[in-house]
């Protein structure tokens, strides 16, 4: 799970906020939402009603109520009157949605599945958010990205440090290119790049943070250089997909 320290570094980040509602319905939504990403409520299986729900979280039926209706906004359930609140298909699951992520237990095979797609989709997009933040950074962004990307110390096994200061780094990235769909993805961004530390999806990997692929994506755009910062943020971005290839072959078969 994410550490209370990790969770306070997060909130400078660009963009990153809790989503989910607060209080007892905050807690519904977790609990119910951890459930169903790791299999106590399976696809298609009828989930408990509203009152068994309701005692086993120690919550009124209203806020069991809010909950579900969240969970269907993420595509987990869908309700009826004929047969009450039924899990939804994967396929039909927000996996770009950061709660959805974070819901998975570490050691459960979609998480591994989950990283390998959300790497090759970053491949896709954050060679071109680079290229556009180096056309489009304010002067305290580039700063920002400078800063993230020096504060890379694999050698020093500071993890906390290392994860706040990569989640600034793509986070701002990502802000910097002033389009707002591109901004949209950093809260799933981020999410993965804790799958990466805490979860332990690249604990075999030869180099699971390339200070020097950061520092020469930073000095591109610092630079202005936007071809030269799409191709450094490309090629760094094809060693993490190299290393999710890996782990996704080195666990089960995964069920979608």
């Amino acid at each position: 799970m994410l550490t209370a320290e990790n969770k306070t570094a997060l909130l400078m980040v660009p963009g990153f906020g809790d989503a989910l509602p607060t209080g007892a319905a905050k807690l519904a939504v977790d609990t119910l939402g951890r459930r169903i990403a790791n299999d106590a409520y399976l696809p298609g299986q009828v989930m408990p009603t509203e009152s068994e729900l309701a005692g086993s979280l120690g919550v009124s039926r209203a806020t069991i109520r809010d909950a579900i209706k969240v969970l269907s906004g993420k595509g987990l359930v869908r309700t009826a009157r004929r047969y009450g609140t039924r899990v939804r298909p994967i396929d039909e699951w927000n996996l770009l949605d950061a709660d959805v992520v974070s819901w998975h237990e570490p050691v459960h095979p979609r998480l591994v599945r989950i990283f390998a797609e959300t790497t090759e989709l970053r491949i896709i997009l954050e060679p071109a958010a680079a290229e556009l933040a180096a056309e489009r950074a304010t002067p305290e962004q580039i700063e920002t990205i400078v800063e993230a990307a020096m504060a890379l110390h694999p050698e020093q096994d500071d993890t906390q440090t290392m994860f706040a200061a990569d989640c600034r780094f793509h986070a701002t990235i990502l802000e910097a290119t002033g389009n707002g769909m591109l901004r949209q993805m950093r809260p799933l961004i981020v999410t993965m790049l804790r799958v990466s530390y805490e979860y332990g999806v690249l604990r075999q990997a030869s180099e699971p943070v390339s200070r020097d692929g950061h520092i020469r994506v930073a000095e591109a755009i610092q630079r202005r250089d936007g071809s030269l910062a799409s191709k450094e943020m490309a090629r760094m971005l094809e060693l993490n997909r190299r290393d999710a290839i890996g782990a996704t072959a080195n666990r089960s078969p995964l069920t979608r």
